[in-house]
C-alpha cells in the first residue's frame, strides 16, 4: 500500500472512532476537516477540531498516547506526537524504513539560492524545497541534533553554498578537533581552520570577528562575516570565548556579522546565558538526546525533536513558521570537489583582549600548559625544533596535538625557560 493510501486510511480510522463514539464519549468531538500531509519521513493528518480541539488533544495523548498508536495504520518508525499546529490538531508517525525517504542530496533538489545569505536546506512535508537565510529577521542559527541526527552534515551543506558568494567572509571554529568542518577548509575564507585542540586560535578567531564587528560599526559595511561554530560546548569552559561569542551575537546583525552554531547539547554551559540563546533566533532541530535539549532546540515544548528519527529528519524554526523537512547534505566527495579557495590571513592575529573590548578575567582560561607539555617544549627548545617537531613530540609523547597558534606559544616558552637555563649556567642531558 502506498503511502496516499495509508494516509486515507487513517484519516477514516479517525472519522469512524468520532462517529462511532470512541472519541469524546457522549459528547462526540466534532470534526470539520482533516488534511492528508505525506511527508518525506513520517506521515502527518492536521485536523480542524474547532472548539473541541482541547478535547481531541487530550484524548489522543492520554496513556502514552495509547489510542493514538491505535488509529496508525502501519508499523511505524519512532515515537508517535500528537501536539497543537495553529488552530489545527496535528499527528505525526514515521514512516517505516521501506516508505521512508531518507537519502536527499543537495544536488537533487536545488541549487544554493542567488541571495548569498540563504541556502538550500532540504524538502519539507510537501515536496518543496525549503530555504532558511540571515537576515535582518533572522541574524543567527541554531543547529542542535545528537549522534546520528545528521547535524554536522546539514551544517557543511549550509556552510559549502554561503562560502560560495564571494561577499561571504566566513570564520570556522571546529569542537570536533576538525572532524566537522574539516572536509570544506579549501573554500575560501577569512583565517585557517581554528579548532579545540587550539583554543588560542579559537580565542584569536573569535577577537578578529569581535574587532571586524566594531570596525564596521565605525567604517561601514562589506559584505557579510558569517562565524560558524560546530559542537559550540566544547570550547564554552572558556569565560573569555563565551563572552565574546555573547558579544557577537547581541551586536552583530547591524554590521552584518552573523553566528550559526552547532551543538549535539543546547543545554550545555555556554547556553545557560539566556541572552546567548535568546538572539539564535534561526533553529534547526533534529533529534535530540531528551525532552529538555528539545526545549531549547525547539524553542519551546512542542514539537518534540527527541521524537525525531535521525540522519536529516529536523524541524526548521523560523519567527511564525515550524516545518518538518528531511534536510539535503553533500556527499564526502563532492564536499572535496567545491571550489577552492585561499584564506585572507595565513594565520589569525594574536588574541588582544583589550582590541576585544571588556572581558572576564583570562586567569586559567585558555592558556593553561601541563608539566608534560612544558617539558617536551624545553626538551625541543633546547634542540632547537621548530613547531612542526614539537607537534610531532607532543603527539609520539601521547599527548594532544596543538593547533599552529598553541604550537607556537608552547614552543616560546620552552626557548624563554631553556633561555634562562643557559644564563644560569644549567644544561640538558640526555639519560
Amino acid at each position: 500500500m502506498n503511502r496516499i493510501s495509508l494516509l486515507e486510511n487513517w484519516a477514516n480510522h479517525i472519522w469512524q472512532a468520532v462517529h462511532n463514539g470512541a472519541l469524546g464519549g457522549r459528547q462526540p468531538i466534532a470534526i470539520h476537516q482533516i488534511e492528508l500531509v505525506n511527508g518525506p519521513r513520517a506521515g502527518a493528518l492536521e485536523i480542524l477540531a474547532g472548539l473541541d480541539a482541547g478535547r481531541l488533544l487530550s484524548e489522543l495523548s492520554r496513556n502514552e498516547y495509547a489510542i493514538h498508536r491505535q488509529f496508525i495504520p502501519w508499523d511505524f518508525a519512532g515515537h508517535p506526537a500528537v501536539f497543537m499546529a495553529g488552530r489545527y490538531v496535528r499527528l505525526e508517525a514515521g514512516w517505516p524504513t521501506t516508505l521512508a525517504e531518507c537519502d536527499i542530496t543537495l544536488a537533487s533538489i536545488g541549487q544554493r539560492p542567488k541571495d548569498g545569505g540563504r541556502w538550500v536546506a532540504g524538502k519539507n512535508e510537501y515536496g518543496a524545497t525549503v530555504t532558511l537565510g540571515l537576515s535582518d529577521t533572522v541574524p543567527h542559527f541554531l543547529f542542535a541534533g545528537w549522534t546520528g541526527s545528521g547535524k554536522t552534515w546539514a551544517m557543511r551543506s549550509a556552510v559549502s553554498q554561503l562560502a560560495q558568494d564571494p561577499a561571504n567572509h566566513m570564520v570556522l571554529i571546529d569542537g570536533k578537533y576538525g572532524y566537522g568542518l574539516a572536509p570544506l577548509a579549501h573554500m575560501k575564507r577569512v583565517g585557517p581552520l581554528a579548532t579545540n585542540s587550539d583554543p588560542e586560535a579559537v580565542r584569536s578567531a573569535l577577537c578578529w570577528t569581535v574587532r571586524e564587528m566594531r570596525r564596521r560599526y565605525e567604517q561601514g559595511i562589506d559584505g557579510r562575516v558569517i562565524l560558524v561554530i560546530d559542537e559550540v560546548q566544547e570550547i564554552a569552559s572558556d569565560p573569555v570565548v563565551v563572552a565574546m561569542l555573547k558579544r557577537i551575537v547581541t551586536q552583530g546583525r547591524d554590521a552584518r556579522v552573523h553566528a550559526i552554531i552547532g551543538t549535539q547539547d543546547p543545554t550545555a554551559e555556554a547556553f545557560s546565558d539566556v541572552t546567548i540563546r535568546r538572539n539564535l533566533v534561526g533553529r534547526v532541530a533534529l533529534r535530540t538526546e531528551g525532552y529538555k535539549a528539545s526545549e531549547v532546540a525547539v524553542g519551546g515544548p512542542t514539537p518534540r525533536a527527541d521524537w525525531l528519527l535521525g540522519a536529516g529528519d529536523a524541524y526548521t524554526i523560523v519567527p511564525h513558521s515550524v516545518l518538518r523537512a528531511q534536510l539535503a547534505y553533500v556527499p564526502q566527495g563532492d564536499l572535496e570537489h567545491l571550489p577552492a579557495g585561499s584564506t585572507e590571513l595565513e594565520q589569525w592575529p594574536d588574541f588582544d583582549p583589550e582590541a576585544a573590548g571588556s572581558l572576564p578575567d583570562m586567569q586559567g582560561s585558555g592558556r593553561e600548559i601541563s608539566g608534560d607539555e612544558l617539558a617536551v617544549s624545553l626538551v625541543q627548545a633546547h634542540l632547537g625544533a621548530g613547531r612542526p617537531t614539537l607537534q610531532r613530540a607532543l603527539g609520539n609523547a601521547g599527548l594532544n596535538v596543538p593547533g599552529s597558534g598553541r604550537a607556537d606559544w608552547l614552543l616560546g616558552l620552552g626557548r624563554e625557560a631553556h633561555g634562562w637555563l643557559v644564563d644560569n649556567q644549567w644544561t640538558l642531558c640526555e639519560t
